[in-house]
C-alpha cells in the first residue's frame, strides 16, 4: 500500500467509525469497570465501562490547551451530583463523596490496596465533575449509571444482595475511607476538571486518546505501566470473520493482493490501529467490538477453519490502569504518585479551596 493509499484508508475509516470508550462489575475484576466514557455513541463490550472501551465521540469541551485558572471556591460539602438510574429512568440527587463511594465499590475491588481505591476515588470525582461541567446528553441529570456512557454505580443496598452483609460491610469500610481521605481532592487540567478516563489493564504501556478516538487531550497519553499481563483467547470461525468485515462498518479498499489473508497495522504502543481481510478494513477498535476482544492490543493466527487472536490486557487503554494503580500502590506508591504518573500534567487540586494564581 503506497503511503497516499494509507492515508486515504485511515481517513476513510477515521470518518466511517469516529466513535470512543472507562458495573457491578468491573474490568479491573467481576466488579469494576474501569470507566472512560466518551458520549454520544456508545460500543458495549463485555463487562467493561470506563475501562473499556465503549465507543464515543471526543466530549465537546474536552481541553486541548491550558484554560484560565479556576479562583472561585467551590465547597465540596455543597456539592450535590443528579443521578440517573439506567435501569429504572429515576433521578436521584445525592452528595457528591455519597455517589463516589457507589463507583468506586462498583470500579474497583475493595481488596485493592488503599492507595489505589483512593487513586480511583479522585479519578471519578474529576471525572464526575468535568461531566457536570461540561454536560452528559441527560436531561435533568447530571450522570448516569450506565457504566458505558458514565460510570458504574452500586448502592449500599446491591453491595448487600451481591455479596451479603458482612462483605458488604467491608466494602464499605474500606472504600469509605478512601472517599474521605481525599475528600475534595480533583485532578484538574488549566484549572478545569480533568477528563479522567480509566481501564482495568495495559500491557506495558496505556494508550494515547488520539489512537483511540482520534481527539489529542494532552494528559491522556501513553505512558508505562507496571501491571502483569492478562492473556485471553478468541477463536473465531472463517465465517463470523467474514460477517464482521462484511458489516457497515468496515471499509472497502483494494485487496492488494491479500486475497481472504488477516493482516494489520500497529501503532505506536503496540495495539493494533487498522485490521484488513481481503478487500475490506476495520478499525480495530469496531473489529474488538464485533468480536467481543478485551482490547486491541492482540495477535492473531491461522487455525483450521479460523482464527484465533490472543489479546493482552482488557479496556480501551486510556489514562489510569486500575490493575498498575494497584501495583504502583503496593510497591509504596502514593495515590497523589499514581495519578501523576497516568494523568500527564495534570494537578491535584483542592476544590474547596481557591486555586493559586
Amino acid at each position: 500500500m503506497n503511503a497516499g493509499m494509507k492515508i486515504t484508508l485511515i481517513s476513510c475509516i477515521a470518518a466511517g467509525v469516529l466513535t470512543v470508550s472507562v458495573p457491578l462489575l468491573s474490568e479491573a475484576t467481576n466488579r469494576g469497570r474501569g470507566h472512560a466514557v466518551m458520549p454520544p455513541e456508545v460500543i458495549l463490550l463485555p463487562q467493561e465501562n470506563a475501562v473499556t472501551d465503549g465507543t464515543y465521540e471526543m466530549p465537546a469541551g474536552t481541553p486541548t490547551e491550558p484554560e484560565s485558572p479556576v479562583t472561585e471556591p467551590l465547597p465540596e460539602e455543597d456539592i450535590t451530583v443528579r443521578v440517573l438510574d439506567a435501569n429504572t429512568g429515576k433521578i436521584t440527587e445525592m452528595a457528591l463523596d455519597g455517589y463516589i463511594t457507589c463507583v468506586v465499590a462498583a470500579e474497583m475491588p475493595y481488596t485493592f490496596n488503599s492507595e489505589a481505591l483512593k487513586a480511583q476515588a479522585v479519578a471519578a470525582r474529576s471525572f464526575c465533575l468535568y461531566r457536570m461541567k461540561n454536560g452528559t446528553g441527560h436531561d435533568g441529570a447530571d450522570i448516569c449509571t450506565d457504566y458505558a456512557h458514565c460510570a458504574a454505580f452500586i448502592t449500599e443496598e446491591g453491595l448487600t444482595e451481591k455479596y451479603g452483609k458482612t462483605v458488604a460491610g467491608k466494602i464499605e469500610k474500606k472504600i469509605g475511607e478512601a472517599v474521605k481521605a481525599t475528600s475534595g481532592k480533583i485532578i484538574t487540567y488549566g484549572g478545569q476538571p480533568a477528563l479522567a478516563l480509566f481501564h482495568s489493564r495495559s500491557y506495558g504501556f496505556t494508550e494515547s486518546s488520539e489512537n483511540v478516538w482520534g481527539g489529542k487531550v494532552p494528559y491522556l497519553v501513553s505512558v508505562t505501566t507496571p501491571e502483569e499481563d492478562d492473556v485471553t483467547e478468541v477463536t473465531v470461525s472463517d465465517s463470523e470473520l467474514k460477517t464482521a468485515f462484511s458489516s457497515d462498518y468496515a471499509v472497502k479498499v483494494s485487496a492488494g493482493g491479500r486475497k481472504m489473508c488477516l493482516t494489520s497495522e500497529k501503532n505506536g504502543t503496540g495495539r493494533q490501529s487498522s485490521v484488513f481481510y481481503g478487500n475490506h478494513a476495520l478499525t480495530a477498535r469496531k473489529l474488538r467490538s464485533l468480536l467481543g476482544l478485551r482490547s486491541c492490543s492482540f495477535e492473531y493466527q491461522r487455525i483450521d477453519g479460523g482464527w484465533k487472536f490472543t489479546v493482552h490486557g482488557y479496556g480501551h487503554g486510556v489514562g489510569m490502569s486500575q490493575y498498575g494503580a494497584n501495583e504502583m500502590a503496593k510497591r509504596g506508591c502514593g495515590y497523589e504518585e499514581i495519578l501523576l504518573h497516568y494523568y500527564t500534567g495534570v494537578t491535584l487540586t483542592d476544590i474547596s479551596k481557591p486555586a493559586a494564581g
